[in-house]
């Protein structure tokens, strides 16, 4: 229940009915088998049940089993589960088996969230299609989901495609010298439309990162450098520090 924020189960014992024995579970929805609650809710249950059972067994049941040290290898951790529940996982485990050593795999920045210096092994295929490691040189406390997928797993963009896009053209147009009167309508046409989606989105951070390309392009527009010396610009949504 540390984990499935908002909807704890709790193990009542073992039901049976024609078809044979099966776990009950108490929930906020009542008195359930197994099988009827939710796959991300089942699949929590069921590795967490094979990981404790043969935790148990390999020290024969010993009543300080949360100080004996262990390894736990799970691939895709985050699979089914909702974010609220992905950044509970290592906490929880972590707080109760303090010596356990935990190997997973996922794809969720939110599992990576709150995690030290060397602890994220990155796994990437190079240009050659071989697989290469490395990892984080800095802690990952206080970041944010945007900025772990920015920074982390390499998302350069973490708003929709469109927008994205959209931003990434207003940028290519706003750096050229000269502009023919189809191209100064479509780059009027993409102002009215980015800044109108742009401040129905959730975040803050995304309007100042706006704003802050546009102060570059404008700057580029108004500075007697050569283009050969422009750069085009990206939209960050890091602090300094950051990618």
């Amino acid at each position: 229940s540390e984990i499935t924020d908002g909807f704890p189960v709790e193990f009542l014992g073992i039901g049976q009915d024609e078809r044979g024995l099966f776990p009950e579970f108490r929930t906020p929805d009542g008195i359930l088998p197994l099988n009827v609650l939710s796959q991300g809710t089942q699949s929590i249950i069921q590795w967490l049940a094979q990981f404790l059972f043969g935790y148990a067994q390999y020290y024969d049941y010993p009543e300080n089993l949360a100080e004996k040290p262990g390894i736990l290898l799970v691939d895709e951790i985050d699979a089914h589960l909702h974010p609220s529940w992905q950044r509970r996982i290592l906490p929880a485990l972590t707080n109760h088996f303090p010596n356990l050593q935990i190997f997973c795999s996922t794809h969720s920045p939110l599992m990576l969230a709150g995690l030290k210096a060397g602890q994220v092994q990155l796994l990437r295929r190079d240009a050659n299609g071989q697989v290469t490691v490395s990892r984080n040189e800095t802690d990952i406390i206080g970041w944010s989901a945007d900025e772990i997928l920015r920074s982390v797993l390499g998302v350069r963009d973490t708003m929709d495609l469109t927008t994205a896009s959209e931003i990434d053209r207003m940028g290519e147009l706003s750096l050229k010298e000269t502009l023919t009167e189809q191209e100064r309508s479509e780059l009027e046409s993409l102002r009215q439309r980015v800044g109108e989606v742009l401040p129905g989105g959730p975040a803050t951070s995304q309007m100042e990162s706006f704003a802050r390309f546009l102060k570059e392009v404008y700057a580029n527009q108004q500075s007697d450098s050569s283009s050969a010396s422009r750069k085009r610009p990206r939209v960050s949504r890091r602090n300094e520090g950051g990618e």
